[in-house]
């Protein structure tokens, strides 16, 4: 009993026992010292290509301030695990999805044109569409948002969903599930673009079906669908043509109407009257210059006597 009680005492089972949660890396800090032991790497783990990137995702997702605060790259144990790739992990969590494969999912929330919540294998993924982007509907509203974010969300309403992970990692850096979307047999990414509701690819990659999609924006173009349609074509600004219309009212508000006859000889006989005014005026000034000079002349006279 003694020597148990020693034992208890100088070692105490925290620096042994499994704390029993993992973080959303599929790792826990060892309390005793504080190393990060990964033991089932998610796939949210597997994105970090080296053990200085985990530090990082480690401080993010982590909740032990105190361990994190002072965690190093000395301070990971890899537990055998590779970082960089798909996750090896040692039982199968339900959490867990590996690039290049099926997995049946269910709609929990249709958010726009490209984008969707899901729940794949027990656990919700915010989903972004791969290879297409399609224009925004909720921050900011472009045009053809909203028919695009109606004709994804009726489409996705009729079930039978399969999300396919493909290219080189399972998320984007705002951590959205990257992935193909089958509604039954139909490719939702290609139905929307022959819909003419696609205005750009986002290309990172190979991607599986990109050539399939790049045809579907072909024939939408061909067949004018969607934002590719005659109607779409930019209309002349209607204000502007209120600015015009209101310029050319006002210029014919202040532009002067013609005279008449009766008119123009008064406008005449003012303008005589002026020109004569001018050459009196002139003719007054040279009399006044002339008898000043003559006054100067007989004073200077009388002065020199």
């Amino acid at each position: 009993m003694l020597a148990a009680a020693l034992f208890i005492l100088f070692f105490p089972t925290s620096s042994f026992a499994h704390p029993g949660t993992l973080d959303e890396l599929g790792g826990h800090f060892r309390n005793s010292d504080c190393v990060y032991l990964l033991h089932e790497p998610t796939a949210l783990a597997m994105q970090a290509k080296n053990k200085a990137e985990l530090v990082q995702l480690v401080k993010k997702y982590n909740s032990n301030a105190k361990c994190t605060r002072q965690l190093t790259v000395d301070k990971i144990d890899l537990e055998g695990h590779t970082l960089g790739g798909v996750p090896a992990t040692k039982s199968s969590s339900s959490a867990t999805l590996r690039l290049g494969k099926k997995y049946p999912a269910t709609l929990v929330e249709c958010i726009d044109g490209d984008t969707a919540k899901f729940i794949v294998n027990g656990r919700e993924y915010t989903t972004r569409f791969l290879f297409i982007d399609t224009p925004e509907s909720t921050i900011e509203v472009e045009p053809y948002g909203k028919e695009a974010s109606r004709f994804t969300c009726s489409l996705l309403k009729q079930g039978n969903i399969t999300l396919e992970t493909d290219g080189s990692t399972l998320f984007d850096k705002y951590h959205r599930l990257l992935a193909w979307v089958w509604v039954g047999d139909k490719l939702l990414q290609e139905e929307v673009t022959k819909a003419g509701l696609v205005e750009d690819f986002y290309d990172y990659g190979d991607y599986k079906y990109e050539g399939r999609i790049r045809d579907a924006m072909a024939e939408a173009k061909r067949n004018g669908a969607g934002m590719y349609g005659r109607s779409s074509a930019q209309k002349p600004d209607s204000s502007r043509q209120q600015q015009t219309a209101e310029e050319k009212t006002e210029s014919k508000k202040t532009t002067p109407a013609p005279n008449s006859p009766a008119q123009e000889n008064e406008a005449q006989h003012d303008d005589q009257q002026k020109q004569h005014d001018a050459e009196s005026d002139k003719t007054n000034s040279f009399l006044y210059l002339l008898i000043g000079a003559v006054a100067i002349i007989i004073i200077y006279a009388f002065a020199r006597k």
